[in-house]
């Protein structure tokens, strides 16, 4: 026999707050934040989580990082699966928030730790595969580094050479011109293939990486 579910007075009044109005449900639930820390488990669960995302949305990523830990820990001791209006599964949807929030915060190994968390509970998941990928790639910091500084060297070697075909070599050595420019070109095109290759080669080492680390996941 199934029991009805009583909801309190201020859950529904909350709870009419569009959940897209991000500013106001980020605003009313400060203001009664108290309140809302006095109802039933999964009444104050359920709100949390609309007002994480809200933070979320609103680019409040350093805000969203200190609250989701609590609601992640709530929702483990609870073992609160769904939450009303949210199609997935709200422990995986608030690490992947967690994990983006890292992510744009710039904060990559932490991004990555909480994808391969995600990936470890749920392998099929293709997108938490490819945002790892994009995390690891962000990892590769002295790869890319190599490439940018190797470019901006041949830019500007490209550039001092420039400067020498037209003040020296077009007045006093006109026969070297040709050769000059070919100089150039091989500088400038230089430069553009080993930033290539290094970006290349960075997003290569990610995506092996992370399809790798998901067939591991994958197989136990």
């Amino acid at each position: 026999m199934s029991t009805t579910r009583h909801y309190s007075q201020l859950y529904r009044q909350l709870r009419s707050i569009d959940p897209r109005d991000h500013q106001r449900v980020i605003r009313t639930y400060e203001e009664r934040e108290a309140e809302i820390g006095r109802l039933d488990t999964l009444e104050y669960f359920e709100l949390t989580v609309y007002y994480v995302d809200a933070l979320f949305a609103t680019g409040a990523y350093r805000e969203h990082q200190l609250v989701v830990d609590r609601v992640l820990e709530t929702c483990i001791l609870h073992n609160i699966r769904r939450v009303e209006g949210l199609e997935k599964d709200v422990f995986e949807h608030l690490l992947f928030s967690k994990a983006a929030s890292a992510y744009r915060t710039q904060n990559f190994p932490g991004a990555a730790h909480v994808l391969r968390e995600l990936i470890g509970i749920n392998p099929g998941e293709e997108l938490n595969v490819r945002f790892l990928r994009a995390a690891l790639f962000k990892l590769e910091v002295n790869l890319l580094q190599f490439g940018r500084a190797a470019f901006i060297f041949c830019m500007l070697l490209a550039a001092a050479l420039i400067v020498v075909e037209l003040l020296v070599v077009r007045t006093l050595y006109e026969n070297w011109v040709s050769a000059s420019q070919t100089a150039i070109a091989v500088v400038f095109l230089g430069g553009v293939l080993l930033l290539t290759l290094s970006y290349a080669l960075a997003y290569g080492r990610a995506h092996r990486a992370a399809y790798r680390f998901r067939a591991t996941r994958a197989n136990k």
